[in-house]
């Protein structure tokens, strides 16, 4: 009488085929993680942070510069910047990238891409 013997190259290849799934499977999320696009910003598109002088004709105001960071973004496409100060200063982004503030110097009526060539305007973190 012969016993039948185990078939272990049938329950082998599955747990190869099982494997090389799951290898392949991994290497797809991994390479579709990294070639997305990186947004440090908090508003895409738009810097974390903006440095504006503040018109003071009293000249008593102990800042020149303060830095503005983003508060809110209105579904119109406006995003209002505050300063950190007990008394927050505004100033707000139109959707077209027009900066409005009125005691800003250097700030009011220019566009958004003017501050980020100068160094101005910037994200908090970089990738």
């Amino acid at each position: 009488m012969t016993t039948a013997q185990p078939n272990h190259g049938g329950v082998l290849f599955l747990r190869w085929y099982f494997m090389f799934k799951v290898c392949v499977l991994s290497l797809l999320v991994t390479l579709t993680v990294a070639t997305q696009p990186v947004s440090a910003g908090v508003i895409s598109n738009l810097p974390d942070a903006i440095a504006c002088s503040v018109k003071d004709p009293t000249g008593i105001l102990p800042w020149e510069e303060l830095v503005f960071f983003v508060s809110a973004h209105t579904r119109d496409g406006d995003t209002l910047y505050k300063t950190l100060t007990s008394g927050p200063l505004v100033l707000i982004v139109a959707s077209n990238g027009i900066i409005t503030g009125p005691n800003l110097a250097g700030c009011d009526g220019l566009k958004i891409q003017d501050l980020v060539d100068a160094g101005r305007a910037f994200h908090l973190t970089q990738s």
